[in-house]
């Protein structure tokens, strides 16, 4: 049995009233687990007795909320390091019940703020993209695990978990469980895929078009054969054409031209993928024309791939105001960065 299963299984024994703690000798060679887990004080005791780890062999990080914004963050460079250089072996995002900062929306943010002393005009212009505010603490932790996956800070070698702490039984639920992303791996997909593939295993229905879609994340998007809006639409990048190699010999030059060499095909699905950075997250208008996003690069590369927008759909980078076509993007972004140096 590997440490996370172990893990769950003494925790699920201990629950039921049967305690058998675990044994750190046994898993040497996956400890440290490094542990990403909320600020909330409730933890405090929890954590430590939930894992049945000891304290000396896990590395505990914590933010608000659990929550990491994109593959380049700096929570996902904490993690990284925690790996470097404190050794870490395996990665557990763990998110609990009764999470306040799922309880605080927008408007009760400023509130707060407001009455530290902070007005509006201080604070970031998008608030829930900077602090990262959520409505279900299930889909924050599948996104974390999904930023976490797609970090090319974090080596393709170290199992990325996903969890649910039950504070008042202190039951854990998995929700992704790393092994099985790596089994994906051997069957043949890359680190990418193999990310979108957990993720879509335990993603739930899209959202009826009642809904509103501001909050769309990987854990609320299905895989489906039509593009977002309506029926997909062929993409419209054209294929290049190799040049013809003239003929140089006279025998060959009093002859018929001969016919140019059949064109070189251009994948378009690769040529928009190009276009993609990972550490941003995008928003789209479908094409019944309302917005969708924001989404972290990794599902606008899923919805690529699947054709459910193609490269006149209209995107843009979170947190910006210009809108581009899909085909556009790479400019877009090159404007965002400035003139090289």
């Amino acid at each position: 049995m590997r440490l996370f299963d172990a893990i769950l299984d003494a925790n699920q024994r201990a629950t039921d009233g049967h305690a058998s703690p675990l044994i750190p000798d046994e898993f040497a060679d996956a400890l440290p687990l490094v542990a990403l887990t909320c600020i909330d004080a409730r933890l405090n005791h929890r954590l430590p007795e939930a894992l049945g780890v000891p304290e000396s062999h896990f590395i505990w990080l914590r933010n608000a909320g659990n929550i990491i914004t994109s593959p380049m963050s700096s929570t996902l460079r904490s993690l990284a390091m925690a790996c470097a250089v404190k050794g870490g072996k395996e990665i557990l995002i763990l998110g609990h019940s009764d999470c306040l900062v799922r309880k605080t929306g927008t408007l009760e943010l400023l509130g707060k703020f407001d009455a530290l002393g902070v007005p509006r005009a201080k604070l970031p212009e998008n608030l829930q993209e900077f602090f990262g505010l959520f409505a279900s603490e299930r889909q924050n932790v599948l996104r974390a695990v999904e930023h976490v996956r797609a970090s090319p800070l974090i080596g393709p070698r170290v199992p990325v978990h996903g969890a649910l702490l039950d504070l008042a039984t202190g039951r854990l639920e998995v929700l992704v469980n790393g092994y099985q992303v790596f089994a994906t791996a051997n069957a043949g997909m890359s680190p990418m895929t193999e990310s979108v593939a957990e993720a879509a295993r335990l993603s739930a229905p899209v959202p009826p078009a009642s809904e509103s879609p501001g909050n769309l994340s990987l854990a609320e998007i299905q895989i489906a054969s039509r593009r977002i809006g309506e029926s997909v639409t062929p993409l419209r990048l054209e294929s290049t054409a190799m040049p013809a190699i003239p003929e140089t010999t006279p025998a060959a030059a009093a002859q018929t031209a001969p016919a140019k060499p059949p064109p070189v095909p251009v994948d378009p699905v690769a040529a928009l993928k190009r276009v993609v950075d990972l550490a941003r997250h995008y928003r789209i208008i479908g094409g019944d024309g309302k917005q969708y996003g924001p989404v972290p690069a990794t599902v606008l590369l899923r919805w690529i791939n699947d054709g459910r927008v193609d490269a006149e759909t209209s995107v843009k980078v979170d947190g910006t105001n210009a809108w581009v076509k899909l085909h556009e993007l790479g400019e877009a972004i090159s404007r965002l960065r400035g003139p090289r140096k």
